[in-house]
């Protein structure tokens, strides 16, 4: 009891009871993978966890022909392992002897389930993504605002595009009730229009680290904004729904950085090598063109132009003289077309004339020859009544009935005293 260990002296006497132990020396314990790392040494590093507790693990190489070549995060697993307390920090571990897969965890399960839903919702459709501005006038970082992720794009920002404007907006990046804030941060960022491109991220970290980008709540957040967002979550071998609702997703934060801006002295670069060549663009028209008018500098047109306008000017005389004469005979012709015209017309109206006298002279003879007039002539009389109506027939006479009596040279009147019936 009056022993005095040193750390290392009482590590490794812990580690002896544990290997001594009939029970703890060698355990199977069942848990899910997260936070899997692989090296290439061979050697793997990982948290085994279940709803209530975790321990780290690791897997050496020599061991690794043991386990399905498929680990991953999220799968559930059965582990033959060694407890082990590490000398040099004193940190607990098992030491995987053997590993058989049972399955996916709960976590990763819920992470495929849900994924499958919004995507049948549509909310991963290529075709809603909206495009990132090339040059934005400001980036939103939505993270946390003490860890590396910001300093890396800070940095990154920095070194592509100096003086380009970033906003920060610092959000909890893990924990129960982070992917609230995060939602809240990307609804804020559109409500205040702060800038034309988001880049929402955290560094890597285990399965359930990332959980708050797997939330409903953060997909949707991200999905529904009108400011195009690039997800920088996790390293290149970690998804999210994040990356998947995003607009642009980038392996990384300073990746992530990286899409967001150009390369600023490349494209001043860029700038000054069209300008030069803009430039000798135009010097080398300017001196075609120039090489073309030396030739023509000596032609009359150019050294003498208004010969173009005599040459014209005697060649619109030419033409109005010709017009003039061709007015002329066109005029002497259709005056005698014209004239030649009306004696026509006269000569038709003369014997149109004449003929129509004739025809109404015979009808005029005719005409007289039978008018009642021409045969008071001969000596005959013509009866009519009061009204003027010719008597035909003595029938129609009445006795004391008034009448006219006409001879050629006048009328008297009369009144019927007694009327003879008898053939006409």
């Amino acid at each position: 009891m009056n022993k005095v260990y040193s750390v290392l002296e009482l590590n490794r006497a812990v580690n002896e009871l544990l290997a001594q132990d009939p029970v703890l020396g060698r355990i199977r314990v069942r848990g899910e993978i997260s936070g899997l790392k692989k090296y290439p040494s061979g050697h793997s590093y990982f948290t085994l966890k279940d709803e209530d507790a975790a321990v780290s693990c690791v897997l050496f190489r020599q061991a690794a022909r043991n386990a399905p070549e498929t680990m991953r995060d999220g799968m559930q697993v059965v582990l033959m392992a060694r407890p082990n307390l590490y000398d040099k920090t004193g940190r607990f571990q098992l030491i995987v002897d053997a590993a058989e897969e049972e399955g996916l965890g709960d976590l990763y399960q819920r992470f495929l389930k849900l994924k499958e839903t919004l995507e049948k919702e549509g909310l991963f459709d290529p075709a809603n993504k909206k495009k990132i501005p090339y040059i934005p006038k400001r980036i939103v970082a939505i993270t946390s605002g003490a860890g590396a992720v910001i300093r890396d794009i800070i940095h990154v920002l920095q070194r592509r595009f100096p003086g380009i404007s970033l906003l920060l907006i610092p959000v909890p990046v893990q924990g129960a009730g982070a992917e609230r804030e995060i939602a809240a941060a990307i609804e804020l960022a559109n409500f205040l229009k702060l800038g034309d491109v988001l880049i929402v991220g955290r560094g890597g970290g285990s399965l359930l680290d990332l959980q708050p980008f797997n939330e409903e709540l953060t997909a949707r957040a991200i999905a529904a904004s009108d400011i195009p967002v690039i997800s920088a979550v996790g390293h290149e071998t970690d998804f999210t729904l994040s990356d998947f609702a995003a607009d642009l997703r980038a392996p990384t934060p300073s990746a992530a950085a990286e899409l967001a801006v150009p390369v600023k002295a490349e494209l001043l670069f860029r700038i000054e090598q069209l300008t030069s060549s803009m430039e000798q663009q135009m010097y080398k028209a300017i001196e075609h063109a120039g090489h073309r008018l030396r030739p023509l500098a000596g032609r009359p047109v150019l050294s003498r132009p208004e010969a173009i306008v005599e040459r014209q000017l005697a060649r619109r005389e030419l033409l109005n003289h010709r017009l003039s004469s061709i007015w002329e005979k066109l005029w002497a012709y259709e005056e005698n077309k014209r004239q030649n015209a009306v004696q026509r017309a006269e000569q038709t109206m003369r014997i149109q004339l004449e003929r129509q006298t004739a025809r109404r002279d015979k009808s005029h003879e005719t005409l007289l020859a039978l008018s009642p007039l021409s045969v008071l002539n001969r000596g005959y009389s013509l009866v009519r009544d009061k009204d003027g109506v010719p008597v035909i027939s003595a029938k129609k006479l009445k006795q004391g009935q008034a009448v006219d009596i006409v001879w050629h040279d006048g009328k008297a009147d009369a009144t019927i005293t007694k009327t003879y019936p008898g053939k006409e």
